[in-house]
């Protein structure tokens, strides 16, 4: 039970004790209503909404209408734990203020301020800090984002309520539509050394990496706690005495971007075919179908506790928030109940399209033409049923939400954000190479064009991709670059930490 003191002479007399440990100049301080203030760094990410995020749009571009989101648990004399709610901010939205050159946010909060002249008490006043970015406008009571979640919804689809005990919990599930992919930060203690507050003769110590756990009221923190940037190689202004709490907004997630094309190993005669559009290097009597790929390396969904519990790395769990994150290969499927799924008996009927690029399936009847002797496939190249292509396209589509259909990916947009698990990076591809020909009595995907269908299955590990085995982390940009020929399928692997550092593998032939 906390023994607060309210008479002006027994405050008096106790702050005269506490001169042992506390300055003139500190009392003060504490005494004084100060507010809670908030400063960030972020690397170059995207976060809250698609397109990239820096500090910089956060503050005054893009992103600026976002900002990021912090949660605030008072405990009073007591520490953090499981029985903690967010009493004190609750997914507080926090924006750059221009014209005052600062982050700002409604209604301020102020430190706890027990210990002075004013009111004394012989306890400490704990609040534990969390940090997320984008900021997402959420209904406290439920978690669920303002609007309600929609039957495609992707991204952050629900935070933890505002009654809800314990570590805040981001349920997250990946958006494979480049266009509104969204990447997840959470908040970590910026500074490189350690971070100590104090309250009379009880201490707090923030590690680097970690979230603010327990702090009390800061009282002029080291400089050398904030000078340097151990992560990106940038620094934060020397002047510390604003008592700020400084987050690291880090990157939770991986950036995948993953093309396809088609090579001819035999270098077959170009074409000017299609009224001389694109040259297709492919027979005009060929077409290349994708079937389904299998990606290793990450999840589709999760739940990010930021809470995390080693030094800036995301702790992620399973759906429920609660179970470890078991982990699964990601197949893309493209949908089709025909039967040639590769699979047993039974997922052809239940089979489930995941975004793969719609102009990558065949999905329609073939249209032929004959000149002279020989048949050839009529249907436009550059039309959504072209089949794979000599020049790049993306693997995964473009999501319509007011025709609930997928469309053709826009390269431009391709990168995705993905819950890494660190396990080695592996691809296997399912493709189909079809062949029109009047003569033979088999028929094609459409089951009405006569001619050859040929499976290939092919299947790369991370050794073989890289030279040797990688795995996936959360803050790296990895990029796939998938080859399709009728005798070989290559792949260009790149690998690139956010802050510009990059590898390059290729694939070796499949001979």
């Amino acid at each position: 039970m906390k023994k607060i003191f309210l008479f002006a002479a027994a405050a008096a007399m106790l702050t005269a004790c506490s001169n042992e440990e506390l300055s003139n100049q500190e009392v003060a301080q504490q005494n004084a209503e100060t507010p809670v203030a908030f400063s960030i760094y972020t690397s170059k990410t995207r976060a809250g909404a698609p397109q990239t995020i820096t500090t910089a749009s956060l503050q005054t571009g893009a992103h600026a209408d976002y900002g990021f989101g912090v949660f605030g648990y008072f405990t009073d004399a007591s520490v953090y734990g499981d029985y903690s709610t967010p009493n004190f901010m609750y997914n507080q939205q926090v924006k750059w203020n221009a014209g005052e050159n600062e982050w700002r946010y409604e209604p301020v909060k102020y430190w706890p301020n027990e210990y002075g002249n004013a009111a004394t008490s012989d306890d400490v006043d704990r609040v534990t800090f969390f940090a997320y970015a984008p900021w997402t406008a959420i209904t406290p009571a439920t978690g669920v984002p303002v609007g309600g979640i929609a039957e495609d919804e992707k991204n952050i689809i629900s935070v933890s309520k505002n009654s809800a005990s314990g570590d805040p919990i981001i349920k997250y599930v990946v958006d494979v539509d480049g266009n509104t992919s969204v990447d997840l930060l959470w908040g970590v203690y910026a500074g490189k050394d350690p971070y100590t507050t104090t309250w009379g003769s009880a201490t707090t110590t923030v590690q680097p990496g970690m979230p603010f756990i327990n702090l009390m009221k800061p009282n002029n923190p080291a400089t050398t706690a904030y000078t340097s940037w151990d992560a990106l190689g940038g620094e934060f202004p020397t002047n510390t005495t604003d008592n700020k709490v400084r987050f690291n907004l880090r990157h939770a997630l991986a950036k995948l971007n993953v093309t396809i094309d088609y090579i001819d190993d035999k270098t077959s005669e170009a074409s000017n075919y299609n009224n001389g559009e694109a040259k297709i290097e492919a027979s005009k009597e060929t077409k290349i179908w994708v079937r389904e790929v299998k990606i290793g390396g990450f999840m589709m969904k999760g739940a990010l506790n930021l809470n995390n519990t080693e030094a800036n790395k995301p702790n992620w769990k399973a759906f429920d928030g609660v179970s470890d994150l078991e982990y699964e290969v990601t197949t893309f499927k493209d949908g089709r109940r025909d039967g040639r799924e590769g699979t047993p008996d039974g997922e052809a009927a239940s089979e489930k399209y995941l975004g793969l690029n719609p102009a990558l399936i065949q999905s329609t009847e073939y249209e032929t033409e004959v000149v002279g002797d020989n048949t050839f496939f009529t249907a436009p190249w550059n039309t959504a049923n072209k089949g794979v292509l000599n020049a790049q396209q993306t693997l995964f589509g473009k999501w319509n939400k007011t025709t609930k259909t997928w469309e053709e990916g826009d390269l431009a947009n391709n990168d995705i954000y993905v819950i890494p698990m660190e396990k080695p990076i592996d691809v296997e591809i399912l493709y189909d190479v079809e062949t029109v020909n009047p003569k033979l009595a088999g028929k094609l995907s459409d089951n009405l064009t006569p001619g050859k269908s040929i499976e290939n299955k092919i299947k790369k590990t991370s050794v073989q991709i890289f030279g040797a085995e990688t795995k996936m982390e959360a803050g790296k940009y990895y990029t796939l670059n998938l080859h399709l020929g009728m005798t070989s399928v290559k792949v260009e692997a790149h690998v690139y930490d956010w802050n510009d550092k990059d590898g390059t593998a290729v694939l070796p032939e499949n001979n």
